[in-house]
């Protein structure tokens, strides 16, 4: 028994150095062992679409694209939570020196230092650092992860010979594999264009946080980190990545929006909104105390055909509290029953308490209603009273 301990602990310690030798290039690169994140740090995420050398080829991957996916993400250890606003990259901007086009065009004419100042100018949000990545971080990242599951709301099909982007995915909640993935984060060929895709990514982040904070996925998680980072460019520094490993594994709370608007040429910002997000969730600031009320808001309820008698008796109770209540039927069943709100925190847990649902804030909500209540395959009509 004595000899068979010290083979136990020789087994569990070759185990442990299989599961982070993955790390060891990129810390090595750019790491230290995980700190404590002391003050807010906010972090220009840069999504770099691929570029073509001749006809169908793709150039070599040098990160100098234009930026179709645009997020500043905050991370707050002061309210124990990340903000992640995504900007849609058809959102008409000056850029120094060039002119206006839209904000994906700063980081082609100048990279992320250009970029940082158009988004500085355009939020108000000083940033701290930029990360950038290419599309081959999605399909390599989700395929270390043993794959991530989503429910895709509608049928998406596209073909991009150029691209080599096949996507053929069907409504449901599914376990996809990282080209699946890809395809999925980057679909837009529907009415909502870019904000589709921008709500898609945003249910994404939240699905990978889930999918990262299993075992299994804590487990692959070095394989990961390890198989994305050739293909990301940042200039955080090795005191930051520590702090920001830090506060990751704290497991703080998600907050993510959509930068407020609507279509006209291209995305329009509405800019007293956008100042009020950004008071609110980036610099903290309480909002003018005030009675919550639900009446004259506009709800939304989404819900498949197996809801539709729920959803008909929560129009009810909606309007029974001054509400104007829409109903949308999706082609599947959303991910779980819950009341969303592109950051109005207490509008949406005023009505959750009402419906008795959770909440959460997501720029996920279905555009130019003030609530959005999601009827999941979890969903039980209240007893009658």
């Amino acid at each position: 028994m004595r000899r068979f301990v010290p083979v136990l602990i020789l087994v569990l310690l070759a185990g442990v150095a299989w599961w982070a030798y993955p790390l060891l290039q990129p810390l090595i690169k750019y790491g230290a062992l995980p700190r404590t994140l002391h003050k807010p740090l906010t972090v220009l995420v840069l999504g770099i679409a691929p570029e073509y050398k001749y006809y169908h080829q793709r150039a070599p991957e040098e990160l100098k694209g234009l930026s179709d996916v645009n997020l500043l993400v905050h991370f707050d250890p002061v309210a124990h939570r990340v903000v992640v606003l995504s900007v849609p990259r058809d959102t008409y901007v000056p850029i120094p020196g060039y002119g206006t086009y839209i904000i994906n065009h700063a980081n082609k004419f100048g990279g992320p230092p250009l970029a940082e100042k158009v988004f500085t100018n355009l939020t108000g949000v000083p940033i701290d650092a930029y990360v950038a990545l290419s599309v081959e971080a999605i399909r390599a990242g989700v395929d270390a992860l043993g794959g991530i599951n989503v429910c895709v709301e509608k049928p998406m099909r596209y073909t991009d010979t150029a691209a080599k982007l096949e996507i053929n995915l069907e409504p449901g909640c599914q376990h996809l594999n990282g080209a699946q993935a890809e395809g999925y984060l980057r679909f837009r060929h529907d009415a909502l264009g870019d904000i589709g895709r921008i709500q898609r990514q945003q249910a994404f982040f939240q699905a990978l946080k889930t999918q990262v904070l299993t075992p299994s996925g804590l487990a692959r998680l070095p394989r990961a980190i390890a198989a994305v980072e050739q293909n990301i460019h940042t200039d955080l520094s090795r005191d930051q990545i520590a702090a920001l490993l830090g506060f990751a594994a704290s497991q703080p709370q998600m907050v993510t929006l959509l930068t407020p608007g609507e279509f006209g040429q291209g995305w329009e910002v509405d800019h007293p909104a956008l100042r009020a997000l950004v008071a609110r969730y980036f610099a903290n600031a309480a909002p003018p105390a005030q009675a919550v009320s639900l009446q004259g808001k506009t709800a939304v309820i989404v819900y498949a055909t197996p809801q539709e008698d729920g959803a008909i008796a929560l129009r009810r109770k909606l309007r029974s509290l001054g509400m104007r209540v829409v109903l949308r039927e999706a082609e599947s069943a959303p991910p779980q029953s819950e009341v969303i709100s592109n950051g109005q925190a207490e509008l949406a847990q005023a009505a959750a308490e009402a419906v008795n649902l959770p909440w959460r804030i997501s720029g996920e909500a279905v555009l130019y209603s003030d609530l959005t209540v999601r009827l999941g395959s979890d969903y039980q009509m209240p007893a009658k009273e």
